[in-house]
């Protein structure tokens, strides 16, 4: 999902007509995300058979205390095969738990899928290609692997195509999504990339023939994610080559929604539930941001409602936005917690391919945001395409997918920050 932005000021009315529209692709978005089966698997596959792994979703459930190991390290796996499969590449899917790094520097149990090619690796391994999903809410059934049907385990997914390029491909859930017992800390930069960086390391202990060479695709709350995912891959995992990253549309400009809230406009009641997941998101990473001292009591009790939600179908019984916010708040820990984590504070020496539709909203923005990482350095195409929406398909995404793939071979970008 993406964020509006708006300056601290009293919105225009071109701004009050944008912020109209993102609310109804908002309400599209969130029609479409509802939660499904239990995700039971199917056709195990003996490569993965463990007879201590549980079933269902009590397989989600981290062990007590955790294993010792490094970030990355496989806690078990499982054959992943639900009918909402319709994959035709021979390959094989595994629902996967695996160690990762919490905000507050500890391990942390993290799942996530990994989708292998049948048949030998080549030489130098297969390349690992990680899919960054977008918002599909905070709780904890909210993850991809939890949500079968949404999964992108289809031919015309970005998972198809790069599985039919020979990729190996992971797709994590985020910390907090997926696994029981931990809050998802929403478009936190350095938590999206560890769990990103950690199910690319866990697909090496799945597959014996993955290599090195890695890419990042992600889209939404996804292309913030590989954005930053970018940023900390040299420090966080130096042993991952990561050749390049594709962030679609990413999500930009959620650190003004404080401001605007704080105006207390009827205009921003359409963002009441993205503003109080950014609540709740900034505070599962940051304890200085508190919840309580944030929000009126209707506020607090919508917030607590959004951890259990039935991934952001949805809680249509919202206060206004003037009565979100307890007046005066200090806001200072939040606006601290929402910037930092900024898509515009993510830089990285790797090239990026910015893909954005000419119908979403944000289309300026971004286009805005990948000038703003062009004068910081970043090897940066933004490429526009004026008949696409939010998320990109057909055409548009097989050429992110043939950007990746020429990444993947080494083929030298002919120019830098190109529009």
């Amino acid at each position: 999902m993406s964020i509006l932005p708006a300056s601290a000021r009293p919105p225009t009315a071109p701004l009050r007509a944008s912020l109209r529209a993102l609310a109804c692709a908002t309400v599209a978005v969130l029609a479409l995300s509802g939660c499904s089966a239990d995700g039971h698997d199917r056709a195990p596959e003996e490569r993965a058979s463990a007879t201590s792994v549980p079933e269902g979703d009590a397989f989600y459930d981290p062990p007590n205390p955790l294993p010792r190991g490094k970030p990355g390290t496989v806690i078990r796996q499982r054959p992943y095969a639900p009918p909402e499969s319709t994959l035709t590449l021979p390959s094989h899917t595994f629902l996967v738990m695996y160690l990762s790094t919490g905000t507050n520097g500890k391990p942390v149990a993290a799942s996530g899928l990994v989708s292998v090619p049948d048949g030998p690796a080549p030489t130098g391994g297969r390349p690992v290609a990680a899919v960054d999903h977008g918002t599909m809410g905070i709780g904890s059934k909210c993850g991809p692997s939890r949500m079968p049907a949404f999964a992108g385990l289809q031919d015309t997914s970005p998972v198809g195509k790069l599985l039919a390029r020979g990729f190996t491909v992971v797709q994590p859930d985020y910390i907090g999504l997926g696994v029981t017992g931990v809050r998802h800390p929403y478009l936190n930069g350095k938590s999206a990339a560890y769990a990103t960086l950690d199910i690319i390391r866990a697909a090496r202990g799945i597959d014996p023939g993955a290599g090195a060479t890695t890419l990042v695709y992600g889209g939404s709350q996804g292309g913030h994610a590989a954005l930053w995912s970018a940023h900390h891959a040299s420090a966080y995992a130096p042993e991952i080559d990561l050749k390049g990253v594709v962030a679609n549309a990413p999500a930009v400009g959620f650190e003004w929604m404080p401001a605007l809230f704080s105006q207390q406009s009827e205009v921003a009641t359409p963002y009441a539930g993205m503003l109080l997941m950014l609540i709740d998101g900034a505070a599962a990473a940051d304890p200085a941001v508190k919840p309580a001292e944030l929000l009126t009591p209707e506020g607090l009790a919508a917030a607590d409602r959004i951890w259990t939600e039935p991934c952001v179908v949805g809680d249509t019984v919202l206060p206004p936005a003037p009565d979100i916010l307890r007046p005066g708040a200090d806001l200072e820990p939040l606006n601290a917690a929402l910037k930092a984590s900024a898509s515009d504070g993510a830089t990285t020496k790797v090239p990026v391919l910015l893909p954005q539709g000419g119908n979403d909203v944000l289309s300026n923005l971004n286009r805005t945001l990948a000038g703003e990482l062009c004068d910081k350095g970043v090897n940066l195409e933004f490429k526009y395409y004026a008949d696409q929406g939010h998320t990109i398909s057909d055409g548009p995404l097989d050429d992110a997918v043939a950007w990746m793939d020429a990444r993947r071979a080494g083929t030298p970008l002919t120019a830098s920050c190109t529009f």
